[in-house]
């Protein structure tokens, strides 16, 4: 599950670069694909910020591509998905800046398809036991605590 959540998330971030290289090279990409409903408030800034946020994104997908088991840059890419989920939700139902139409259907799919499989590929990440480092270290930290009370009580006597 996790090599196939990988290759998903890279794939999806090598599309961001994409997307990132239009917003770039021509702010009416945005007018004409995404924010249809009110094209007129799409400007050159918006554009590159948009396609600043798009870069973000990408690189972040792709680093946890790249290393699946880093938790947490497992949950920050999550909350990518989210955040991207929710600007295509708003700017659709509610601010009413983007109809739905292809150029927004997608990245509510996409978004929340890798919302679904990252969700599922929590099962996978970390298997029953693998937090026994940490019970390990704890013991470390405890029996070191003993030592030095131990240490501490001879010195008093």
């Amino acid at each position: 599950m996790l090599a196939t959540l990988r290759g998903w998330l890279a794939v999806v971030a090598v599309m961001a670069f994409g997307n990132t290289l239009q917003c770039f090279r021509n702010h009416d990409f945005l007018a004409e694909r995404l924010y249809t409903g009110t094209p007129e408030l799409v400007n050159g800034l918006q554009a590159r910020l948009f396609g600043m946020w798009t870069l973000l994104a990408a690189v972040v997908r792709l680093y946890c591509a790249l290393d699946i088991t880093n938790k947490s840059l497992y949950y920050i890419t999550m909350s990518s998905f989210v955040l991207a989920l929710g600007h295509f939700l708003l700017e659709t139902f509610v601010y009413q800046t983007a109809a739905l139409d292809i150029g927004v259907i997608t990245p509510i799919i996409v978004s929340g398809v890798s919302l679904v499989l990252m969700v599922v590929g929590l099962w996978y990440l970390e298997p029953a036991g693998s937090d026994q480092r940490y019970q390990d270290r704890d013991v470390d930290t405890k029996l070191l605590l003993e030592q030095e009370m131990l240490r501490a009580r001879k010195k008093r006597t």
